[in-house]
Order: C-alpha cells, then sequence, then structure tokens
C-alpha cells in the first residue's frame, strides 16, 4: 500500500527570511504541553499537558474527551527506566500499536495504553508489574504485552473484551540480574539486540535480549526455552513446525551459527547446528530451506541439515541473493549470475556490474518487461532475463566519485538517474543507451535524498535543496538552504521516519495475499480481496472501537487520501533574523506552502498524512496549520 510519506529535511538558514502564516485554529491549555501525537488510523491527536490527556478531533474541531494522566510520583522516569534497560528515552512519549487506533504511553516507568477514540484506558499496570512492550491480536481483541516484576520477566494476554489476564507466564525469574550485568557492558540503552516478538495461530514466540521462549497461546503455558546461548534471530517455516535460530560467532560477528528445532518441543533436528559466513537470506521450501550468507548459498536438508548442492555458486562476496520466480539471481564481487532452482547457471557468462566489488549497487531489479535494470556507482545497463546478454551496447558510465540517486516508477515504466551533475530518463524498454537531457548543478548533491518522478517533471530533494526539472531538461525551481549543524539534525522527529509510519492506518479495501515456494521451486500464491475494510480495521470495529461520527467511512477516506505520491517535504529553516521556520515544500512545483514559526529547538509537532494538517506547540498552545 503506498503512502503518504513526508520527507523532513532539517536546516537552519542564516541568509533567507520568511512570513508566518497564521495558524488556522489554536488550541490553548493551562500548562505547557510536553507531548503530542496523530493517530494514523483515525486522524485524532491526543496532546498531553500537565496532569491532564486530550483529544482533539480535526473532523468537528473540538476536544472530545480530557482525562486524568496517572498521578506522577517526582521519579525521573526517563533515567529510571533507562536504568532497568526497559526502553529507550524516544519510548517515553505518545506512540500508536500499529494498524490500531490504540496509544501507548509511559508515566512513571509504567505502561498505559488509550482508545484515541473515547479515552477510555484499555490497558493499566498492576501496583509491580512494569510492562514495556504490546502488541494488538486481532484475532482475539487482546493484548500481548511483556514486563518485569522485580527479578521476572513476565508476557501475558490481556482480553479487552474481560478487561483481565487470560493467562500471565513468568518465562525467567533471572532475568533482572541478567540484564544488570548486561547494562554494566554495554551501557543502559545500547544492547545491539533487537527484541522481537512473534504469534502464529498457536504459539507466541520471543526474542528478549538474547533470551528466547516459545508460549502456547491458548493458555500462556511455556513450552520451551533456550537462555544460555546468544540469539540475535529466528525464523518460522510456514507450516509453524519448524524453528530457525539464529547465533553470531567469530570476530566481529563475521560467521551465524544456525540451528533447528522442533517448534513445540524445543528439541534440537540436527545433531550440529550449521556455521556459515553472516547469514543474509533465508527461505522455506516446506522439505528444504534457502540460506544465502555472505560467502555462498544453498539449500539445506530440513531433516539432516545437508547440502542439497554439491558446491555453493562461486563467488566470495555476496552481496545480495534475490528470488525472482523459482530462480536466483545473486551478486558478488562485482558479478552477477542467475541460477535456477538446482543450482545450475542460466547465462553463458557472468555478468560484469561495477569497477570494484566494493562499489555499492543502487537499483537491481526486473522489470515487467522481462529485463534486470542495475545501477552502481561505477555502471548502469539493462540485462535480458533469459540470456544475460547486455541491452544496450555498452554501460552508461558513472561516475563513482559523485553520488548516485535513481527512481523507477513501476506503472509507467519510467527510469530517472542522476550522477555527476546530469539527469538521465529513459524507458524500460528502450534498446539505446540513454544520453543525459539535463545537466544539474545541485547545492549539495552529497545530502541529496529522495527523487520523485511526476508526470511533467521530476524533483530532487534533500537536505539543503529542492529542484524541478522539466521533461525538456529545463530548472523550473531550485530552492536552496543552507545546511545545519549536528544539532539540527537531531530535531527530526522519529515519526517522520517512512518505515515507522508505514502500516498506520489499515485499507479501506485490502487483498490478502500468501506468496509461498513448493518443494519444486514452484511460487504458489493466493489471493482474496475483502471489501469496504481490511480485516485488521474490520476487527476494531467489530470488537467496538469505534465512537460517534468516526467510523469505518471516515476511516475508509483517510485510507484514499493516503493513496498519493510523496508530494512534500518539510523542512526546518532560520531566517536572517534568526526566526526558526517549519516550511513545507510542495516538490512538484517547488512552492512553499506553510511557514510557521518555531520558538524553541525542540518542537513538539506532527503532521497529518492523510490531510497534511501540521500540529505544532508551543508553550501552553498547540496550533493547527490545514494542509
Amino acid at each position: 500500500m503506498n503512502k503518504k510519506i513526508i520527507l523532513l529535511v532539517l536546516t537552519f538558514l542564516s541568509i533567507l527570511s520568511y512570513g508566518q502564516k497564521t495558524a488556522d485554529k489554536t488550541l490553548s491549555f493551562e500548562n505547557k504541553v510536553d507531548d503530542l501525537i496523530i493517530v494514523p488510523f483515525n486522524g485524532i491527536a491526543l496532546i498531553s499537558e500537565g496532569d491532564k490527556v486530550h483529544a482533539y478531533n480535526p473532523d468537528s474541531e473540538e476536544i472530545i474527551w480530557t482525562i486524568d494522566s496517572p498521578k506522577r510520583t517526582g521519579i525521573d522516569v526517563a533515567s529510571d527506566l533507562l536504568q532497568n534497560g526497559i526502553v529507550s528515552s524516544e519510548n517515553l512519549d505518545f506512540s500508536v500499536i500499529e494498524d490500531t487506533p490504540f496509544v501507548q504511553k509511559f508515566f512513571d516507568g509504567r505502561l498505559y495504553i488509550y482508545n484515541s477514540f473515547d479515552g477510555t484506558v484499555l490497558f493499566e499496570p498492576g501496583d509491580k508489574e512494569k510492562f514495556f512492550q504490546a502488541e494488538y491480536l486481532f484475532d482475539e481483541n487482546s493484548f500481548l504485552v511483556r514486563g518485569v516484576q522485580e527479578k521476572s520477566l513476565i508476557i501475558g494476554k490481556y482480553s479487552l473484551s474481560d478487561k483481565s489476564f487470560t493467562w500471565k507466564t513468568t518465562v525467567s525469574t533471572t532475568y533482572g540480574e541478567f540484564l544488570r550485568s548486561l547494562m554494566k557492558l554495554t551501557g543502559n540503552d545500547k544492547l545491539n539486540v533487537s527484541d522481537k516478538m512473534v504469534s502464529t495461530d498457536d504459539k507466541i514466540f520471543a526474542l528478549i535480549k538474547s533470551k528466547f521462549y516459545v508460549l502456547e497461546k491458548e493458555t500462556g503455558n511455556l513450552l520451551w526455552k533456550e537462555e544460555e546461548n546468544k540469539i540475535i534471530n529466528f525464523y518460522n517455516s510456514l507450516d509453524g513446525n519448524k524453528l530457525i535460530t539464529v547465533q553470531t560467532k567469530g570476530w566481529i560477528g563475521q560467521k551465524s551459527e544456525i540451528d533447528l528445532y522442533d517448534a513445540t518441543t524445543g528439541n534440537k533436528v540436527w545433531k550440529d547446528p550449521l556455521t556459515t559466513k553472516r547469514l543474509v537470506l533465508y527461505e522455506d521450501w516446506q522439505d528444504k530451506m534457502l540460506l544465502a550468507h555472505f560467502k555462498g548459498f544453498n539449500f539445506y536438508d530440513y531433516n539432516t541439515g545437508e547440502k542439497i548442492w554439491k558446491k555453493d555458486p562461486k563467488g566470495k562476496g555476496i552481496k545480495s541473493v534475490i528470488p525472482i520466480d523459482s530462480d536466483f539471481l545473486y551478486v558478488y564481487d562485482d558479478e552477477m549470475m542467475l541460477i535456477d532452482k538446482n543450482g545450475q547457471k542460466l547465462w553463458k557468462n557472468d555478468v560484469t556490474i561495477c569497477d570494484d566489488e566494493e562499489d555499492p549497487i543502487f537499483f537491481l531489479e526486473k522489470t515487467k518487461n522481462g529485463r534486470i535494470l542495475y545501477i552502481t556507482a561505477t555502471y548502469a545497463n539493462m540485462v535480458d532475463y533469459r540470456t544475460g546478454k547486455k541491452i544496450w551496447g555498452g554501460n552508461l558510465k558513472l561516475n563513482e566519485k559523485r553520488p548516485t540517486i535513481a527512481k523507477y516508477n513501476e506503472n509507467t515504466g519510467e527510469f530517472v538517474v542522476f550522477n555527476d551533475e546530469e539527469l538521465y530518463r529513459f524507458k524500460e524498454d528502450t534498446n539505446d543507451k540513454p544520453k543525459p537531457y539535463a545537466k544539474l548543478k545541485l547545492k549539495n548533491e552529497k545530502l541529496i535524498s529522495s527523487m520523485e518522478i511526476f508526470p511533467n517533471n521530476v524533483s530532487i530533494s534533500g537536505q539543503s535543496e529542492v529542484v524541478g526539472v522539466d521533461k525538456d531538461g529545463n530548472v523550473i525551481f531550485h530552492n536552496k538552504y543552507v545546511q545545519p549543524g549536528e544539532f539540527g539534525r537531531r530535531l527530526l522527529k522519529s515519526t517522520f521516519i517512512a518505515g515507522q509510519i508505514v502500516g498506520g492506518i489499515a485499507a479501506a479495501e485490502v487483498t490478502v495475499s500468501t506468496t509461498y515456494k513448493d518443494s519444486n521451486g514452484n511460487t504458489v500464491q493466493s489471493e482474496s480481496t475483502h471489501a469496504a475494510f481490511g480485516n485488521k480495521a474490520k476487527a476494531i470495529g467489530e470488537a467496538g472501537f469505534f465512537a460517534g461520527s468516526i467510523g469505518q467511512n471516515f476511516v475508509q477516506n483517510r485510507y484514499n487520501a493516503m493513496q498519493e505520491t510523496d508530494n512534500y517535504a518539510l523542512i526546518f529553516a532560520k531566517s536572517e533574523d534568526g526566526a526558526k521556520h517549519l516550511i513545507k515544500v510542495n516538490k512538484e512545483n517547488g512552492k512553499e506552502e506553510n511557514k510557521i514559526i518555531l520558538n524553541n529547538n525542540k518542537p513538539v509537532y506532527d503532521v497529518d498524512y492523510a490531510t497534511d494538517d501540521i500540529y505544532y506547540s508551543k508553550d501552553n498552545e498547540v496550533m493547527i496549520f490545514k494542509g
């Protein structure tokens, strides 16, 4: 699902001066606003000030509920949490539980979850427990939570229908001691291990600071655990019966140790684990698995752990293995080759794609018309997927010392590439090596981070400029800004990061697609379309969480509004008189559509990605600038 993503570029200007746009609406409160968030699911804004939490409905333009915050005790929440290793400081602010209207926030180091529709407290901790992660189980109308009680680690399932725990399981009684000892070695919030919790139809798999636990979903019974080995990741087979764990071994983690378990009993299937270079890909093929690592890739028999192919495909520095249909495009050193499911080469010769094996790859993908386009630091070309022969008579030579940015529009089949102050635009079916159609002198090309293809022009934006070029190669606008120092960059609000807002709202109509490989390597795909509402949004409605005029039609309209491209850049700027501004720039035409004066170095703000409304707080006010 395509979402409107607003690129946040942080800049302090010392030259330009901007005018201020008057807020379309201002909300006033008794105390200074310390946090706010816009819930992607419904557009409601939650605002925290003093000992109150408020919700503002942009549709009716009114505060729809106000509740008291949990009583504060004067404990330094950030210090308390970080010392106990529970969450990082970023997680103390409001955060949305993905695909839901539910918002969580920590008060006095304890997790509370609210329904943004009506302010109902859906979950609050007991006297002795500190929960620090919650996920919503759509099929059960329950929260899956984990936390600590003294030295014990707890995982629980909390029923929203019954308003009580269905079960609560202590999976470790020594977790607190382990965590404190770990903190002494690694620092408060730099554990270098990502926690991961996955639920299937009948099981819950939890990887928490290298400790691994498997529970029965219905009862919470602890089926088995692995606490001795330092596991960094795990994978489930599609049938749910097998589980792969990965440990890091060797100097600076250059090797991976891979073990296979029976998912229900925890019994090891193999006598000894597999050892490979660092694992980069796992794929389940029902009776076997594909493992790709930095030195090769091969199929392994689930029952024995033995390789299916006699030899790994050659290559010392494998960068990527890309499954395409039942084949594999793998890139190693400075070349690529297509391999079939039996490990046999499908091309007569390897295809050289760069001058140096260390060169980065900016684009490598199969097009709709049966070609592979590669763009590296030194070359660009198209290759016939069936034969491996290059389409263009010679590579498009790129300057490896200059930055490269590429964009592909799958709908139109157009590619745009920028390198060495030259812009190339061509179709996926072109047989001739493209020539530059525009010369583009950028202010700081190293800071370019985004390119958009519009019907009549191409837009390039980054931390110091936004520029548009029409189809004839004419620069139609070029907005230049002054790059800030590192302090300015730290103003980036984490909710602007694209990966964190994807999935913020459930689809009005969704096609559920399940794709997997059978034992012969054939791609099996089943699809079903659910009209009017996606399964997750439907589950939210059936559980009774829609309220008032904000219902299915409202959320559906928000989803439809999010089907736009990345049209805007949001820029922090500083005018000649020293005033700081937040400027919204239209990438398609270069117009600065909103200019908001900022009065502090760490602004509390958020953006509604469906309406482009900007919410910004100053002292005890929240100003709303409509998109």
